[in-house]
């Protein structure tokens, strides 16, 4: 028996030692085969190497934080409501995101829900209750087969410890996409209304981080964040991967 148990380890490693060969891993980014020399476990894990790993445009930890909205208003109801990002919206992450979006790339959601994870701050004095992605639409959830934040959110969670929940938030209606809209004002009115907090959930006193991919006008993310402290939710703070926005 021991030496069946051998045997069928060493054919096992032969078939992995083979596929290796046949099949590499590859970065995601400029298509170099990975290896120990210029990947460490992790990033081929990712299909990342370190080159272009070191090319990602990292803001300065100072940098990091904004208001939500990038056209502020006097009536705002939740005007402290402020949104962290880890990028600055450049190459090679736009490529990142839009592989994600447009061409169902989900492992580029995995990689950059893993960096924001690792880079979130984890030293605020305030507990999350949990991770929340915003939704998408029936009709878009179809088209792409998965909800982008919700794996970026899933790098959060896990880096935070809570729970990720995708069915606290609902989309109640089919939107235009926002890249269509240049104006913020035609932003917002595109996501009014367009966000619940699903009757089965209590939020009352809830910590959220709520999860997007871009930050741009802050519309998308105002609204349901608007939704989520109408529902009770005590603190509700933003996070994406990237925005194009730089600090006042």
């Amino acid at each position: 028996m021991r030496l069946l148990e051998i045997s069928s380890i060493d054919i096992h490693t032969i078939l992995d030692q083979v596929t290796d060969y046949l099949f590499p891993q590859v970065c995601m980014i400029c298509g170099r085969v990975l290896s120990e020399r210029n990947a460490s476990p992790y990033l081929i894990k990712r299909q990342l190497c370190v080159r272009c790993l070191s090319a990602f445009p990292v803001r300065l930890q100072s940098e990091r934080w904004f208001p939500c909205l990038s056209d502020p208003y006097e009536t705002d109801p939740i005007p402290d409501f402020s949104v962290w990002a880890l990028f600055h919206y450049e190459m090679p992450v736009t490529g990142l995101l839009k592989r994600l979006k447009f061409r169902s790339a989900s492992f580029c959601g995995n990689l950059l829900g893993d960096l924001i994870g690792r880079e979130f701050p984890k030293d605020q004095d305030t507990a999350f209750t949990c991770v929340i992605p915003i939704p998408l639409s029936e009709k878009r959830l179809a088209e792409r087969g998965f909800n982008q934040s919700a794996l970026l959110g899933e790098g959060l969670s896990g880096a935070l410890s809570v729970p990720l929940l995708e069915d606290v938030l609902v989309r109640n209606r089919h939107t235009n996409r926002q890249s269509r809209f240049h104006d913020p004002l035609q932003r917002e009115e595109n996501v009014s209304g367009a966000f619940s907090v699903a009757e089965s959930w209590d939020i009352s006193g809830w910590n959220v981080l709520l999860v997007d991919d871009i930050l741009t006008s802050g519309a998308t993310l105002h609204e349901a964040a608007r939704v989520l402290y109408s529902a009770g939710a005590n603190l509700v703070v933003g996070a994406v991967a990237a925005t194009h926005r730089e600090n006042q």
